[in-house]
């Protein structure tokens, strides 16, 4: 695993298919017959993370699929996609909910890679900066 400490457009390797990004913005999240607007945690190609109180969701809402639609200053425009609640992990005071995306069209996709694209150029131009 590799963690950055830069707050800002980090890198974070783990275990999963495609890397996360951290990003500035909200989620809008239709699920169970309600509307939730969340900030996010970080994107990726394959889903993205929310921060939010634990008591938000209610009982364990593991797999249920909804609607989310991520806006962000860094992002070309806003991505709309069907999402499934993949996990639920306690941080602190909250919990990090990580939402997969179940349909995504390409058009979608090539927004998130021009974010990651950004992001990366953005990363090893920190790297290269002399301390």
């Amino acid at each position: 695993m590799t963690f950055r400490s830069s707050p800002r457009d980090t890198i974070v390797r783990e275990r999963r298919r495609s890397s996360r990004f951290n990003l500035r913005g909200k989620v809008c999240l239709d699920l169970g017959g309600n509307r939730f607007e969340f900030p996010s945690a970080d994107l990726s190609v394959t889903g993205v993370g929310i921060l939010l109180d634990v008591a938000v969701l209610g009982a364990k809402p593991g797999g249920e699929v909804g609607v989310c639609t991520i806006e962000s200053p860094d992002l070309s425009e806003p991505v709309e996609a069907y999402v499934s609640v993949m996990r639920i992990r306690r941080v602190g005071q909250q919990h990090l909910v990580g939402l997969r995306f179940e349909s995504i069209s390409d058009e979608q996709l090539a927004i998130i890679r021009a974010f990651e694209v950004q992001c990366r150029a953005r990363t090893a131009a920190e790297n290269r900066q002399p301390s």
